[in-house]
């Protein structure tokens, strides 16, 4: 096993949390751990939240629940999108919240429910503007009806969600709150017995628009510290969850105007030593930091030079080493002494969002839990 690890620092996990139940208070908050929890553990990020106040999941395919629920996890679990029926019997053996998205679930799940006698939870999904997933409530009001009056389940939420509430525009996200407000509205008039949370505000919106927490919000991202866009930064004191480290495994001295890794894409400008980092594209490190990343070593921050390859990258440590050596940690973001990478900062650089760079982070690598 070699020496590349992704740190989850849990105490800031919880700071995280924090931060958004005195914000959102009294709505609830759904720990959202889909994708392995953004890439951070699905099972041992749902314990700490499960601990501290969170009393429901949001993954996006059932077998992420069925993962959660193996782990001894028994509180509601949300599954995000639209699914096939052939899933259903998954979803009523794990006790998984259905979302009902599109009229061709409904007679499938009815007749499941007839022949096992079990009355599933289901949650409807509104399209109030994301054009993807979710009925449309105008035309098919009838149907959304129905599906609430239906006794074959229990309707214990309805949702929707938000498009660009992280654009600096706030006009089409205010349209679709207000929107999901009218429709909430509307339902709760009609069915004023229903027992079901309404909710709407993702990780964007919990920071900007008060009026969309509504029951219960969705926060995803800003859980992991990392808001949606760069926009965010200043605006809530959120602390990485996630650190990606490494070690200098060899040091060798090229001579000037030597190539440098795959189609010798550089060449060393001055006899230097480069470092060797035990970490590639296979692990994480996308290949796109071909001569633009950055490392930090001691402290200080050495370019990324060469082809990133799929096990390994290299650093130009300069002319000098003044004290670097085979065995020092080689940080590829997070903090190290005084010097800082963060995760928004490298998603600039790619062109990319925070999301992905943690997803990034490949299963090949060891977590290794702070708490």
């Amino acid at each position: 096993m070699g020496p590349t690890r992704a740190y989850i620092d849990h105490r800031n996990l919880i700071h995280n949390l924090t931060l958004i139940q005195k914000a959102v208070a009294p709505a609830t908050v759904m720990g959202v751990v889909k994708a392995e929890a953004y890439g951070h553990g699905s099972i041992e990020a749902a314990r700490t939240l499960l601990a501290n106040g969170v009393n429901y999941l949001g993954v996006a395919f059932p077998e992420e629940g069925i993962k959660l629920r193996k782990a001894g996890i028994d509180v509601p679990i949300l599954v995000f999108g639209a699914h096939l029926p052939h899933f259903f019997p998954q979803f009523l053996d794990y006790k998984l919240d259905i979302t009902l998205t599109d009229v061709e679930q409904l007679e499938p799940l009815r007749a499941l429910c007839r022949k096992y006698g079990l009355r599933p939870r289901v949650q409807i999904k509104i399209d109030t503007g994301m054009g993807r997933v979710g009925f449309l409530f105008d035309r098919q009001q009838d149907l959304i009806f129905k599906i609430i009056e239906e006794p074959a389940w229990q309707v214990v939420g309805v949702y929707s969600h938000l498009s660009s509430a992280d654009e600096e525009d706030t006009t089409f996200t205010l349209q679709q709150i207000k929107e999901f407000s009218r429709i909430k509205s509307v339902i709760q008039q009609k069915y004023p017995e229903l027992n079901a949370l309404f909710h709407l505000a993702n990780s964007a919106a919990i920071m900007r628009f008060k009026e969309s927490y509504f029951d219960m919000v969705r926060p995803g991202v800003m859980l992991y510290g990392n808001p949606p866009s760069p926009a965010f930064n200043l605006q809530w004191p959120l602390k990485e969850v996630m650190a990606f480290k490494s070690k200098l495994t060899l040091i060798k001295k090229l001579d000037a105007h030597q190539p440098v890794s795959y189609n010798r894409r550089y060449y060393t400008p001055r006899p230097t030593y480069i470092g060797l980092v035990p970490a590639g594209y296979a692990d994480g490190y996308n290949r796109k930091f071909t001569n633009r990343g950055q490392v930090l070593i001691r402290g200080k921050r050495y370019p990324v030079v060469g082809t990133v390859c799929m096990d390994q990258f290299l650093v130009d440590l300069g002319p000098r080493l003044n004290g670097v050596k085979v065995g020092d940690e080689v940080v590829l973001f997070g903090k190290q002494e005084n010097a800082h990478i963060k995760i928004i900062e490298i998603s600039e650089k790619l062109e990319t969002i925070p999301y992905e760079v943690t997803c990034w982070v490949s299963g090949r690598v060891p977590r290794i839990h702070l708490k």
